[in-house]
Order: structure tokens, then C-alpha cells, then sequence
């Protein structure tokens, strides 16, 4: 089975009550991105499948740690990879940061990209797509803060957080996800919904929900009309939820188990006291036995004497 096509209008609606139900969970405020052309793109690969938050502290220690940005371009992979240990990607974006650099510094001698900005999107698109390091979530985003185009950046994992609404099909990629997705949403809410996506992608409570490797979706695809609902179930009874609720129950059945072995050890004292009595009575039985046989062989002597008398 297919799944059914649903017209623009329709998707435009459904992704209106996804808003609504995501800024309850999370906030409508949209991050500031206000940075140079150059250093939006970096700060860009340090977004790719994380937070905004962590983000901003893997920028920040970037530029801290280093003097300036030709130090980072001649730095070697492992002193960059430094900046992002905390990330499980570290090698990943330490190489595409450095090459970035290099690329901007061959063609530019510099590390200015503000002519871009002056570009049409097309004429943007192109030099971008020059750099091989940039991504499809880097190149998409870039456009998105420095031109305003219409696009909704996605990474991996807002690419299963969308599968699993079943606002892209199974089979969609990574090239060719932030295409698709800009048809969901008007060009003015976009920056808002990607803000919210990226949320939800990265909600580490929602993370095993998302891994669709071990939860795989139907291969049919996943009704984009239950969606609101399927995402309000989500919230309410997400997997790391239930699995607690398993493991809190597995651990009180040890409990049932050390109180039977508690009692049993208290019985054993009582057993042992007793047969410890029951020896101690014999030992005294047989004590009393040899003092009655003697008693009866005086009364034998004692008639012999007589008997030898007479």
C-alpha cells in the first residue's frame, strides 16, 4: 500500500495544530541568529543534530579557544575535535569546520562571505553548493537566516522526527528533506516551525520514539491526518516512559526474594537449638543409666555374703 496523497492546503492545516501542540511543549522563541555569514555557517554545522543550546556553548568554546579563525583553519582535526567532545559526532564537524575555512581562505584570502547577502538565492545557491564539506542542513540553513529563503533545514534527526509525523514518506533523504518539507508551512512560519522541529528532534524523553532503527515505521508510510493526535499520545506516553514503568516492576521482585531468605535464616538458630537440647538430654540419660546397674549388682554381693555366712 501507498500512502494517500494529501493536497498543499490540507498539509499547511495539519502543521498549523503541530505548531500549536509544539509551542505548549516548548518555546516560541526563536533563537538569535545575527552572526556574520561566515560564522552563521559554523555555527550551523555545530547545530546539525543537536540543540540550540548546546550549539551556542560548542561556538562559543570554539572561538575562546582558539585566537582567531586562520589558528582554527590551521589546527589539526584532534585540537578541534577538543571543542566538541561532548558531542558524539566531535571528528565529524572539527573536519568540516577546518575545511570550511580552508575553502573560504583559498577562494577569498579572507574570512569575509558578507557579498553574499547581496546575491539572489539562486546565485547563492550556487557558490555554496561549491563548498563540499557544507551539508544539506549547513547549505539550507545558511540560506534561511542570511537570505530569508523558503526552506525548512533538516538533519538526520529532524528527518525521523518528520517520518515518524508522516510529514515525509519513508523512503525520503537527507538531500532532498528540506525541499519537501517547505511545501508544509507558508514562507512567514517557517523559521518558527524549523525552530520547532528541531525541538522536538532533539528531545532526549522522545529519543527512543524517534529511533527509527529499532521502532521502524510501516512501510505503507504513516497518515499525515493523524498526526496532532499520534503527537499528543507522544507527549503523554512517550518509550522512555513505559520502559521505566518495566523496570520499576522487575526490581520489586527481588525484594519478595530477600524477604523469604530473611526468614528461612531465622528458622535455622531455632532447628539448631533444638537438636542441640535433644543431645544434650541424651548425654544425661546415659549418665543415669550406669548408676542404677550398679545399685543392683550391690544387692547381688550383698545376698552372697550372707549366703557364705550361714
Amino acid at each position: 500500500m501507498v500512502a494517500k496523497k494529501i493536497s498543499t492546503s490540507d498539509k499547511q492545516a495539519i502543521c498549523k495544530k503541530l505548531i500549536t501542540l509544539l509551542k505548549k511543549r516548548y518555546s516560541a522563541t526563536l533563537p538569535k541568529y545575527d552572526r556574520p555569514v561566515l560564522e552563521t555557517m559554523l555555527h550551523a554545522i555545530c547545530l546539525e543534530n543537536t540543540t540550540n543550546s548546546q550549539a551556542d556553548e560548542m561556538f562559543d568554546s570554539l572561538l575562546e579557544g582558539f585566537h582567531d579563525l586562520n589558528e582554527i583553519r590551521v589546527s589539526t582535526i584532534s585540537e578541534l575535535e577538543a571543542v566538541f567532545s561532548s558531542d558524539i559526532d566531535a571528528e565529524w564537524k572539527a573536519y568540516r569546520i577546518r575545511s570550511v575555512l580552508q575553502y573560504v581562505f583559498d577562494k577569498e584570502f579572507c574570512f569575509d562571505l558578507e557579498l553574499l547577502r547581496k546575491k539572489t538565492l539562486e546565485q547563492a545557491q550556487k557558490q555554496l553548493t561549491r563548498m563540499k564539506a557544507l551539508t544539506p542542513f549547513v547549505l539550507n540553513h545558511t540560506l534561511q537566516v542570511v537570505l530569508g529563503s523558503h526552506s525548512v533545514p533538516a538533519d538526520e534527526k529532524i528527518l525521523n522526527a518528520t517520518k515518524w509525523l508522516g510529514l515525509l514518506s519513508v523512503e525520503e533523504s537527507i538531500e532532498t528533506a528540506s525541499d519537501s518539507l517547505k511545501s508544509s508551512v507558508r514562507k512567514t512560519d517557517a523559521p518558527l516551525f524549523s525552530h520547532l522541529l528541531r525541538c522536538l528532534a532533539t528531545d532526549e524523553e522522545l529519543a527512543a520514539d524517534f529511533n527509527l532503527v529499532k521502532n521502524p515505521l510501516p512501510e505503507e508510510g504513516v497518515d499525515l491526518k493523524q498526526a496532532p493526535g499520534r503527537l499528543e499520545e507522544l507527549f503523554a506516553n512517550p518509550l522512555s516512559k513505559q520502559k521505566k514503568r518495566v523496570t520499576r516492576k522487575k526490581k520489586k521482585a527481588p525484594t519478595k526474594t530477600k524477604k523469604t531468605t530473611t526468614k528461612v535464616k531465622k528458622k535455622v538458630p531455632t532447628k539448631a537449638k533444638k537438636k542441640a537440647t535433644k543431645k544434650v538430654t541424651k548425654k544425661t540419660a546415659k549418665k543415669k543409666v550406669p548408676a542404677k546397674r550398679t545399685s543392683s549388682r550391690k544387692k547381688v554381693t550383698k545376698k552372697k555374703s550372707s549366703s557364705a555366712k550361714k
